[in-house]
Formats: C-alpha cells, structure tokens, sequence
C-alpha cells in the first residue's frame, strides 16, 4: 500500500518515535493535551484502525495494552479515542483531513461517553476492545471512546461531526478548550517529555 503523498503520519520524526513493533509505531503527540498524549498507528496505511487485517489485530491490541500499562504506570490513568474514518490519505490543496487510521492514547482521567451521548451519537457497547474490527464491517464510519477501565464503546456516524471533535471534547474536559489547537499549542517540551518518560518504562 504505497499511498504516502500528503499523508502527515507516514514521516514522522526520530524525535517523536517512542515504540515500534512490526507493523505499528507509537509516537508523541504533536499538541499536547496533556504530558504522555501519544499515537498508536500502523506503519502502513488503513482507513481506521476498525480496518486493521486480521494478521495485524493482535499485535494492535497487545501493543494498545502495552501502551495503557506504561501510562498508566507514570500518570495513573488513561483513555483511548478514534476518529474511525474511511477513504484515503489524499489531502487536497489547503485541507489538513488524514486518513491514515491513528488511535490516540491520553493519560487522562476524564470520560467522554456522556458528551458523545448527549450531542446525539447511540453507543454500541463493546464485549471488548477486540470486538472493534468485527463491528467495523456492521458499522462503517464510528467514533471509538475507551475509558479509565478499559470499558469500550462504538459510535456510529449519523450526521457530520466537526473536526477534531473527540480532541476538543477531550480538551474542553479538563477545563481548558483552547488547547484543542494544536497549531497554536504545539506544547514541543511536553512532546519531548513524554518519548523520554514512555521508553524508560517500556
């Protein structure tokens, strides 16, 4: 899947790059929410994590749980979100739009379920986080939220959602909404931070 031009995620720096399995990368998140906001993304390109081939799954899940252990081990909790998207990594001439499927790791103790429920999005509860690549081909587009306790849950997409929605819900959770910016609030010192923080425990 040679697909690489404009795609945001395929060249990241050295510097970023905390972990790597095979098939996958973890990098620090540039426009830190909070210290230790990571991405867990395939190196090659899918859709959305829900995507992810069957010979890619378990090492997903081992390495999301590997993640949320070392996160959990420095900052004592966190959550797991996903735009889960469909279509290609193409971005046309003044968009930002990406779809090379990412999951986002926040070292957050704050639950997004009720925000999501209250601006009109019906959860499907999942058994568990696994459960996301068979509901995948039943729900198409999906928002994915996993908190503190590893509950999960499925989103589906019925009416447009805004951009960076799960970012700015996440941001505006712990009382400070402009951070959801990451233009503006690139927060670089944390970024560097917090590959140094997650290696040392991994």
């Amino acid at each position: 899947m040679e697909i690489k031009d404009f795609c945001s995620f395929c060249d990241f720096d050295d510097e970023k790059t905390i972990y790597e399995t095979e098939n996958f990368k973890v990098v620090s998140a540039v426009g830190q929410i909070t210290e230790g906001y990571s991405l867990i993304m395939p190196k090659d390109h899918y859709h959305c994590i829900g995507a992810l081939p069957e010979n890619y799954q378990k090492e997903y899940i081992a390495l999301k749980n590997k993640i949320r252990s070392a996160l959990e081990k420095i900052y004592g909790a966190c959550i797991f979100y996903e735009h889960g998207r469909v279509g290609y990594c193409n971005v046309q001439p003044g968009e930002q739009l990406c779809y090379h499927g990412h999951t986002h790791a926040v070292p957050l103790n704050v639950n997004l379920y009720e925000s999501l429920v209250s601006d009109g999005l019906v959860p499907v509860k999942l058994s568990d986080p696994g459960e996301i690549f068979n509901k995948y081909s039943t729900l198409g587009h999906y928002l994915y939220f996993e908190d503190n306790d590893s509950n999960a849950y499925m989103f589906q997409i019925t009416h447009p959602i805004p951009r960076q929605y799960l970012r700015k819900l996440t941001a505006n959770a712990i009382g400070k909404p402009e951070l959801a910016d990451w233009s503006k609030y690139p927060e670089r010192e944390k970024m560097l931070r917090t590959v140094k923080k997650i290696q040392e425990v991994l």
